[in-house]
């Protein structure tokens, strides 16, 4: 017999009835896609909320007793990286939804100052509730932002020097050529990305490869993808260098 499967807003709409009357959960939106109108068939759904500090485990609870209504939670992903943040988040994958359609599930406590609302950076919340106002959010300041990037340009170049140079020449001398990779994508394509960010889109220069296709001009992300995809080793020395050209030259037009 054919199940029909769970949509989004069927999932949304019972998170957000389960959550809205409860007196410890202040606001809950949603993020990612949805906040930039990018959703498509193969979006998950990014679930921010906001909640008393000592109410987290309690809001997963609800959550979670609510998820188990409309299905069986196949997965059940905890990121415990995300608490130092002032966040706590889990991933569920429930039984009768399409394999794609995943739930980004984070709570911030309330006293956390940064709930990743600016809209430079993380685009228009699509609130479902917001019982005090908090969701709205001051714009970045500008002078602070550029002072930001600045710190961060001036490490990078520093970075690239060492690695683009010693390390990575270094394991192609040695033949260590899984080593030499590494580097050459940890590092050296990994701060180039950075710097074109800073050039095309300064306010997701953090963001590393999310959304590069939606940042970066067309020409650039599509030259970009050439150098992410070695053939053997005799390809990956003629990257190495085109990386390091385009990086000092992006150095160049940004002239920070």
């Amino acid at each position: 017999m054919k199940v029909n499967k769970l949509k989004r807003k069927t999932i949304v709409k019972a998170i957000v009835d389960t959550l809205q009357p409860l007196d410890f959960v202040q606001a809950l939106w949603e993020g990612g896609a949805a906040a930039f109108n990018r959703v498509d068939k193969w979006s998950d759904i990014d679930i921010m909320v906001a909640a008393n500090d000592d109410a987290v485990n309690k809001v997963f609870q609800h959550t979670e007793k609510t998820l188990k209504k409309l299905s069986y939670i196949e997965i059940l992903c905890e990121m415990p990286l995300a608490s130092s943040g002032g966040f706590h988040q889990r991933f569920y994958k429930l039984k009768d939804t399409d394999k794609f359609l995943l739930i980004d599930f984070a709570i911030a406590k309330l006293s956390k100052p940064d709930k990743f609302l600016q809209k430079e950076i993380h685009g228009n919340a699509l609130v479902h509730f917001d019982k005090n106002n908090i969701i709205k959010c001051k714009p970045i300041r500008t002078e602070d932002f550029k002072k930001q990037i600045k710190a961060q340009f001036d490490n990078l170049k520093i970075k690239f020097e060492l690695f683009h140079d010693v390390f990575f020449l270094k394991e192609i001398n040695r033949k260590n050529y899984i080593e030499a990779l590494d580097f050459y994508m940890n590092f050296m394509i990994s701060y180039l990305v950075i710097v074109l960010r800073i050039k095309y889109s300064p306010f997701h220069y953090t963001f590393r490869s999310k959304y590069i296709y939606y940042d970066l001009p067309k020409n650039i992300s599509k030259k970009l993808e050439k150098l992410y995809f070695i053939k053997d080793v005799s390809d990956l020395k003629v990257k190495h260098k085109i990386v390091k050209k385009w990086f000092y030259s992006v150095l160049k037009d940004l002239n920070l």
